[in-house]
């Protein structure tokens, strides 16, 4: 009867030990179930991740090219525009020097211009009427003055003469010679008579 009961012991022990190997092995597959489950989970929410991040990867390298070319283009258009803007004002400074004004040499020879030496040195009188003439003034005789006793070129005008004509001869006349103050006469015949000095400029 001993025997018989031991026997019953191990049965059920061993017994008791098979029926708890089954359950480990659900355990192992439930786990490796579990397992697959979260790496299929984890690999679904890569994708959720990585989509999204391609998108905006590529707007941003997008708009990184439309920056660009937009940029060159805009400089593109800049350079045009200032090259059209430079022709335009080269046009436009050239045509007014195109119109037809009076020459310098047209308003220096509107009047006649009388020289005498009055400097007791041979030839001023004729170095003067070079002088002028080269500037384009025009010379109506050349002579010898009542004495030659002038220090300082002297210029005497009729009255009516063009002030800026005469500060013009007198620009010219200063590169060689002293003057004096311009004078007018108003009894004077000659539009403008210059008496040559001594004095040359310094």
């Amino acid at each position: 009867m001993e025997e018989k009961k031991k026997m019953r012991m191990v049965v059920e022990e061993v017994g008791n030990t098979k029926e708890e190997v089954k359950p480990a092995e659900e355990v192992v597959i439930e786990e490796l179930q579990i397992k697959e489950d979260i790496k299929e989970e984890s690999s679904f929410n890569i994708l959720w991740i990585l989509i999204p991040g391609m998108l905006l990867l590529g707007l941003l390298i997008g708009g990184i090219f439309a920056y660009v070319f937009g940029i060159q283009k805009i400089s593109d258009i800049k350079k045009t525009d200032t090259s059209e803007s430079q022709n335009i004002t080269a046009e436009s400074t050239v045509s007014p020097t195109a119109k037809p004004t009076a020459s310098p040499s047209a308003s220096l020879s509107k009047y006649k211009i009388k020289i005498l030496n009055g400097s007791g040195i041979k030839g001023e009188a004729g170095k003067v009427q070079t002088l002028i003439e080269s500037a384009g003034f025009t010379v109506l005789s050349t002579g010898n003055a009542a004495t030659y006793d002038y220090t300082k070129t002297q210029i005497t005008i009729k009255t009516g003469i063009d002030p800026d004509f005469v500060s013009t001869l007198a620009a010219t006349l200063k590169k060689s010679y002293q003057l004096e103050n311009t004078k007018t006469v108003s009894s004077q015949t000659n539009d403008i008579t210059i008496i040559v000095g001594n004095l040359k400029a310094l």
